[in-house]
């Protein structure tokens, strides 16, 4: 497989007993699939282990649009990340993967005071 943004291959990473991630050896963004992409949210340490590529080059990277998801070559949607809205991230509808910009992931973990301001008050508006 190859990225989607930067066209380099994509290599297969282990983190823990049961995660694995595809990584490009480019720009570093991550590949997996929703339900990976919540326990990465889950484990310790795994932007640390994970997320080394640079966030300023992902952040350019988060510009491109209608990016081919890099399992089945369909165009990937872009979508806000349900927790933080200010992230986002390319999901392809068709195989439910997910591919992440370098330093989204550390971006993820990394709930600062507001977002748990933000995330109180919508529990309070419900």
């Amino acid at each position: 497989m190859e990225c989607p943004k930067c066209s380099k291959p994509l290599e297969t990473i282990e983190f823990g007993a049961s995660i694995r991630v595809m990584r490009c050896t480019g720009c570093s963004g991550l590949f997996c699939k929703w339900q990976t992409l919540q326990q990465l949210r889950d484990e310790w340490l795994a932007d640390t282990v994970l997320d080394k590529g640079s966030a300023v080059m992902g952040a350019m990277h988060n510009e491109m649009q209608d990016i081919r998801c890099p399992e089945c070559g369909t165009t990937m949607d872009r979508v806000k990340d349900q927790q933080q809205k200010h992230i986002t991230l390319d999901s392809c509808a068709n195989c439910d993967g997910v591919f992440l910009d370098a330093g989204e992931l550390t971006d993820m973990k990394s709930l600062t005071l507001m977002d748990h301001v933000r995330r109180l008050l919508a529990l309070l508006g419900k």
